[in-house]
């Protein structure tokens, strides 16, 4: 009986704990300008209700989207995709395209979503390689670049190996160079 009543309490009061939330939903706005730059688009904006995506399209057919949420942490990422970003680039080149594409981002008034934060550890922090967790303020920052896969070659059945096949004509999947996406996040308890 009095294992009954404890869960019965229990189970009242999770469900109002879990509504609460350090991060206002109020919060939750596009974080992307409705003005925006000459030749930019805005692709979509899809709301949560603990987060909100918008993906922007650019001029130059660069794509960003950025992810913004949280409850007892403020998250947030911008993922970039550019021409040229591969599962090969190096540390260096990734970063010369977030500091190329970051400051021109379109951000709204009410954005929370800060690329200036994510610019200021790009230029106080050092790394060589990708994925990088550097320290952001109160918070940490992440660089990472994350493979596209290619959706023609995942459908298509291996073809049948030969007997007489080389193994040196054999390209291993993970060898090969992909496109990718740079992601940015930034990630901080409220």
């Amino acid at each position: 009986m009095r294992r009954s009543i404890l869960s019965c309490c229990l189970a009242l009061s999770l469900p109002a704990l879990a509504e609460e939330c350090a991060l206002d939903t109020k919060a939750l706005v596009p974080q992307f300008s409705a003005k925006l730059p000459r030749g930019a688009r805005l692709l979509s904006t899809k709301k949560e209700k603990r987060k909100v995506k918008q993906v922007l399209k650019l001029a130059d057919a660069t794509e960003v989207s950025v992810d913004f949420g949280g409850c007892e942490r403020v998250q947030y990422s911008f993922s970039i995709k550019a021409a040229g970003l591969t599962t090969r680039t190096v540390g260096a080149e990734a970063m010369a395209v977030a500091r190329r594409v970051l400051p021109g981002l379109p951000m709204s008034k009410e954005a929370m979503a800060e690329p200036r934060v994510l610019l200021t550890a790009i230029e106080e922090g050092s790394f060589t390689s990708l994925p990088a967790t550097l320290g952001c303020g109160p918070g940490s920052c992440r660089f990472e670049l994350v493979p596209i896969p290619d959706k023609k070659k995942a459908t298509k059945k291996p073809p049948a190996k030969k007997k007489d096949a080389k193994v040196a004509d054999e390209v291993k999947v993970d060898d090969a160079e992909l496109p990718a996406t740079l992601v940015v996040s930034y990630d901080a308890p409220i």
